[in-house]
């Protein structure tokens, strides 16, 4: 099993240098770096295929969570700014790192191929998942409260875009509507635009409109690429959690998802150990020729 501890997830340059991916066998797919910084224009929650296996298009770049537990606040997200980024408490030169999640990062681990994050905030340890739907641009991530003393508040802001993958985004580019149904939120970057969900049974969501600026993308700096994207803060969900709940946010080309974490993540377990399964006999066989 591939596991990370904190020597390398307290470390930036070693959490955001080692990435995670995964697929929903038509195309799309979600991608990302241990640390939750993007480096790459192809990384985000839903890089859907618009039109199996083509068009891929990013629609969620990332979600920045943030807990609430006795009295203190804790980011769970990392963020690396270009020159002139101007969103709420951060700024400044081009190399700004901030907010600094990743130094509560207590562990990485791969579950068959779903990535598992567990964030350690005072004596309260929160689990995080991300798995897709088989042949459905839909992506899950799940929020598993795993020990603590208290209530934990949960206040996450969603980070989207609209954009085929190999491009880049500037504010402005397009005017997002978004539009509150139920147990979440509907978005639209244009009149020929595909919409999308962002959905949870377990959480209240309100509709934002800001634009972030100047997300410093090193890898596209290091290939001589533009190294600079904007990002619209689109949404916030809030829920408080107690000790062993959970929740779960779906984001989806689908107005109507499975929103029950649990089922969704035995439905993509069984997925991968049926293909398991079907592929033990080949390599058995080939194995011994």
């Amino acid at each position: 099993m591939v596991q990370f501890w904190r020597n390398i997830c307290n470390n930036f340059d070693t959490a955001s240098s080692r990435e995670w991916l995964v697929t929903n066998g038509i195309g799309g797919y979600a991608s990302g770096t241990i640390a939750g910084v993007l480096t790459r224009r192809y990384h985000g929650l839903l890089i859907a295929a618009l039109k199996p296996p083509l068009e891929r298009t990013l629609l969620v770049s990332k979600y920045d969570a943030s807990v609430l537990y006795d009295g203190e606040e804790y980011p769970l997200f990392t963020n690396h700014w270009g020159a002139s980024a101007i969103p709420p408490k951060s700024g400044g030169p081009r190399g700004a790192i901030e907010p600094q999640g990743y130094l509560h990062i207590e562990s990485f681990r791969l579950e068959g191929t779903t990535p598992v994050w567990t964030f350690a905030n005072a004596n309260a340890l929160l689990e995080k998942r991300i798995w897709m739907e088989y042949g459905k641009n839909t992506t899950y991530v799940r929020y598993n409260f795993v020990q603590g003393s208290s209530p934990l508040e949960l206040r996450i802001k969603a980070i989207v875009n609209y954009r085929d993958h190999h491009a880049s985004t500037r504010a402005g580019d397009w005017e997002m509507q978004v539009n509150p149904v139920e147990n979440g939120l509907r978005f639209s970057a244009h009149k020929d635009a595909t919409p999308y969900y962002l959905l949870s049974s377990g959480a209240t969501a309100s509709a934002q409109h800001q634009w972030y600026q100047n997300y410093y993308l090193s890898i596209e700096a290091f290939r001589g690429l533009e190294e600079l994207e904007d990002n619209l803060y689109s949404g916030e969900f809030q829920a408080e959690l107690m000790p062993g709940n959970s929740i779960t946010l779906v984001a989806s080309t689908e107005p109507t998802p499975n929103l029950d974490g649990n089922s969704a993540f035995i439905e993509r377990q069984t997925y991968e150990q049926n293909l398991l399964a079907i592929a033990t006999p080949f390599w058995q066989q080939t194995s011994h020729t």
